[in-house]
């Protein structure tokens, strides 16, 4: 199973008057770099089963980028694991319902991306960490994982844009 989390993109600047923090969307600039990194990620990605995304509109806006770059507008899904400081223990055991599936992709918040990514290595530690809009790939044999999961790749969002 390869697993790819994915931080939301650019959102309005936390204590910006007018929004309260999980209503943050992402600013208009954030959503054309956004734009440009989810061609990136079809490129690397090609296909997805399902994309799992944090109920807060920034990430959530940020999984409706990446589907339509990936042609799987239908195959979003509200997780509120991915509510931020959620654990990534209670994540990997809600994402055994999904361990049949090839592809997932899971939108979401730092720190905890950060928790969960190094959480499917191996580690117990944060030895992760996503600028907004970045992505990784990690595969793991089994989920829950049994062992530790395999980095593949980690880009930065510049490099998702470049490949675009």
């Amino acid at each position: 199973m390869f697993i790819y989390i994915l931080r939301h993109g650019i959102a309005v600047q936390r204590g910006t008057a007018g929004f309260l923090n999980d209503d943050r969307p992402l600013t208009d600039d954030g959503k054309e770099k956004m734009r440009k990194g989810a061609r990136g990620i079809a490129t690397v990605i090609g296909t997805i089963d399902v994309i799992l995304t944090s109920p807060l509109i920034r990430a959530h806006d940020t999984a409706k980028i990446a589907a339509d770059a990936l042609g799987a507008d239908h195959k979003i899904e509200v997780c509120k694991e991915l509510l931020p400081g959620s654990l990534a223990k209670k994540l990997m055991v809600y994402l055994a319902k999904y361990k049949n599936l090839d592809h997932i992709m899971i939108v979401g918040h730092e720190p905890d991306l950060g928790f969960l990514a190094s959480a499917l290595l191996g580690s117990e530690q944060s030895i992760i960490e996503f600028k907004k809009g970045a992505l990784c790939c990690i595969e793991v044999s089994s989920m829950p994982p049994r062992g530790a999961g395999t980095l593949h790749w980690h880009l930065q969002p510049k490099q998702l844009r470049e490949l675009k």
